[in-house]
C-alpha cells in the first residue's frame, strides 16, 4: 500500500501576500488542487493525507470533497515546521511506502510518483530532482564565498520524495524537540544523516515550487502552454 503526502500547512512568508501559496488561486484553482487530482488519479496511490495549517482543516476537506475522490483522503493538522507536519501526516498514514509532495508544486506528474516509487526498490529513499544549471557556491553568514560545489555533481531536489513509511517515521521522531528539527527543510536529510541510500530521480525543470509572485506566473506559463 502506497499513502500519498501532500503538505499544505507553511507559512508561506517569502511569497508575500500573507495568505497560505497552496490556497492561493492558480488559473481558477488553489495551487494545491493541480497536485492533488495527480495522486487521487494516480493508480500508484492507495490513499492521500493533507498536512495543513492550523485553522484550514476545514477548507482542505471542502476541496477533496469536491473533487469527488475515488480513495481515501484523510486531513491532519500540521506542526510548527515542516518536520512536525511530516511527522503527523506519517502517524495518520496507512501505507507501508509514502510519497511525499509539497502542495506548493502544482506541476507534479504521474509518471514522477511511479519514477519515485521504483527507484525505491534499489534504495531507502528516492526524490526527483534536476542537475544544477548554475554553479552553486557555499556562503557563510556574512555572505563571504566558503566554497563551491561540483556543478557535475550538484543537483537541486524537488518533491515527490518516496520512502519507507515506518524507517521515515522512527526517524522523525529521533529528531525530538531540538533545534536541528528545524532545519530540516526535507526528508531525503534525515536519510543522508542516518547513512541510508537516497537514489536521485531526474525530473524537470517545469515541476517548480511556488515560493514568490514570480514563481506562480511562471508556473501560469508552463498550466497554458501544457493546455495549448
Amino acid at each position: 500500500m502506497v499513502s500519498g503526502i501532500i503538505l499544505a500547512g507553511g507559512s508561506s512568508t517569502r511569497y508575500g501576500t500573507g495568505e497560505n501559496k497552496t490556497l492561493a488561486e492558480l488559473l481558477g484553482r488553489p495551487v494545491l488542487e493541480y497536485s492533488l487530482r495527480v495522486f487521487l488519479s494516480s493508480p500508484v496511490v492507495d490513499e492521500v493525507v493533507l498536512a495543513a495549517k492550523a485553522g484550514e482543516e476545514m477548507a482542505l476537506r471542502k476541496l477533496t470533497e469536491g473533487l469527488c475522490p475515488q480513495k481515501p483522503v484523510t486531513v491532519v493538522t500540521g506542526g510548527a515546521d515542516r518536520a512536525a507536519s511530516v511527522e503527523n501526516a506519517l502517524a495518520a498514514s496507512m501505507g507501508e511506502r509514502v510519497l511525499i509532495q509539497d502542495g506548493a508544486r502544482p506541476l507534479v506528474t504521474e509518471r514522477m510518483l511511479e519514477d519515485c516509487l521504483a527507484a525505491l526498490e534499489e534504495a531507502d529513499g528516492a526524490a526527483i530532482a534536476t542537475p544544477s544549471r548554475d554553479t552553486v557556491k557555499i556562503a557563510d553568514e556574512e555572505g563571504y564565498v566558503v566554497g563551491t560545489t561540483d556543478r557535475s555533481r550538484t543537483w537541486l531536489i524537488q518533491t515527490p520524495q518516496a520512502f519507507y513509511r515506518e524507517e521515515l517515521l522512527a526517524l522523525h521522531r529521533s529528531l525530538g524537540d531540538g533545534p536541528e528539527r528545524e532545519r530540516i527543510t526535507d526528508d531525503c536529510m534525515l536519510l543522508e544523516h542516518a547513512g541510508r541510500r537516497v537514489k536521485l530521480v531526474p525530473g524537470s525543470c517545469r515541476n517548480l515550487k511556488i515560493t514568490t509572485p514570480e514563481d506562480r506566473e511562471l508556473a501560469e506559463f508552463y498550466l497554458k502552454k501544457g493546455t495549448d
